[in-house]
């Protein structure tokens, strides 16, 4: 076996489909670091100078009639049957930030998020979802920075070798150069888990590295503007650990694309079938309501993100008749995630192995 994972794995990297999806690798990085230098640059200078003066104007008016205000407030808040907290009456005074233009760092800002996407609401049935949903929702990949953009990122590393593991057994297939190896190995169980492992473990570095130079990237860009945001230990820690997972998710998709590549026998039959599953989810994950858990889109992104959160409604009716609809937050874990992913692929991978032990190679 070890001899037919050496054979295979110099296959995979002698191939030009390999060559090119390190290529894509590289364009990818490029693309993401002239956009993060267009996006995270801080307030210029002029526009500091402006947000100074205003605040410094509205500060001058609220000295004068800042106590009218808060009154007000609070008797509006009263009115209502809230707490002046509720009513946000201790947020009225100027804050120099609210005349800035949001500065974008590289660890997610908690006053910058709250400012852009307004405070997180937690509707959840228990006190143990609750928890899991504020750990999730304020974890480095949730929120905006430019970490939390690269997750995004990391999912087209994992579709360009997805495509190199299908290509590596379309084109051998039809080729006839798979019906000729298997003359000279025709234990065919071992030849498949040959390539499937070869595929597995051959793409690694293209995800290690593609990843590596995002980040690198990313991180390059906010230093050299001073916008890196509360970098700390456990950050770091939270990126080797993301990092670990997209590689484990990666040797799974493209053990995957193995698999597709042996059923179909077609590389743009496997790769849109890809597609046209990854589309569905996307657009119609709302309407399987809770369900939503188990599509692949979703474990997915759970497992890299380390958890991830969904809303569903739930609607009863009123004391009147009228049925009103709440938000409810759903969690998936990250071993439910990974747990999920693993179990697609070893389900297409057992049927890919069955059929490819009895069909016809040449």
């Amino acid at each position: 076996m070890s001899r037919l994972l050496r054979v295979e794995l110099r296959r995979l990297w002698a191939r030009q489909v390999t060559r090119w999806a390190c290529v894509g690798a590289l364009a990818l990085v490029a693309l993401s670091g002239a956009a993060t230098f267009l996006s995270a640059p801080p307030p210029s200078d002029q526009q500091v100078a402006a947000a100074e003066e205003m605040f410094a104007a509205d500060q001058e008016q609220w000295e004068k009639d800042g106590e009218q205000q808060v009154a007000d407030c609070e008797a509006g808040a009263e009115a209502e049957g809230l707490t002046p907290e509720e009513w946000g009456c201790d947020q009225m005074a100027p804050r120099l930030d609210w005349y800035l233009p949001p500065t974008q760092t590289f660890v997610p800002d908690a006053a910058q998020d709250e400012m852009f996407f307004g405070e997180s609401e937690v509707d959840a049935q228990d006190d143990a979802t609750r928890a899991a949903v504020q750990e999730i929702q304020g974890s480095v990949w949730n929120g905006w920075s430019g970490l939390a953009s690269l997750d995004d990122l990391a999912v087209l590393l994992l579709l360009l070798v997805l495509v190199v593991g299908v290509s590596f057994v379309t084109a051998e297939i039809n080729s006839g150069s798979l019906g000729m190896w298997l003359t000279f190995e025709p234990r065919r169980q071992r030849v498949y888990w040959s390539k499937a492992v070869a595929a597995a473990v051959g793409t690694v570095p293209i995800v290690l590295v593609g990843f590596a130079l995002l980040v690198g990237a990313s991180y390059t860009v906010y230093a050299s503007f001073g916008t890196l945001g509360d970098l700390t230990g456990a950050v770091w820690l939270e990126v080797a650990a993301f990092t670990g997972r997209l590689l484990a998710a990666g040797a799974v998709l493209a053990a995957l694309g193995v698999a597709l590549g042996t059923l179909l026998k077609h590389a743009a039959a496997a790769v849109g079938l890809v597609g046209v599953v990854a589309w569905a989810c996307l657009a119609f994950a709302y309407s399987f309501g809770e369900l939503q858990r188990w599509l692949p889109t979703t474990a997915l992104s759970a497992w890299l993100q380390g958890g991830l959160v969904f809303q569903t409604e739930r609607c009863t009716p009123s004391a009147d008749g009228v049925f009103e609809c709440v938000p409810v937050d759903h969690v998936v874990t990250t071993v439910q995630g990974g747990s999920t992913v693993a179990g697609i692929a070893a389900v297409v991978t057992l049927l890919a192995v069955l059929v490819f032990r009895r069909r016809d190679a040449s």
